[in-house]
């Protein structure tokens, strides 16, 4: 083996290293995110004053977790025992 060649491996190595770092770091985001988001929209729902309609802020809310995770119910109630993605 050459220098070259094990120059490029060594390269590849932490190339695939870095991406797998940026993929969980992602991961975490999304997940922090979505509890924060999760916890807002129960409010919105059970703890919002009386009188006030918040359903376009609700909509809001969820259309910005399809966004982040391709699942417009991401926060709903029975999604939340589901396996996704950046649960993994």
């Amino acid at each position: 083996m050459s220098k070259t060649f094990n120059r490029a491996q060594a390269k590849a190595y932490r190339d695939e290293r870095r991406q797998l770092q940026e993929d969980e770091q992602h991961k975490r985001n999304v997940r922090a995110e979505l509890r924060v988001l999760r916890e807002f929209r129960d409010y919105m729902h059970r703890g919002r004053p009386t009188g006030t309609t918040l359903g376009c802020l609700i909509g809001a809310i969820d259309a910005y977790a399809e966004q982040l995770t391709g699942d417009i119910h991401a926060l709903w109630a029975g999604s939340r025992d589901a396996k996704h993605w950046w649960d993994e």
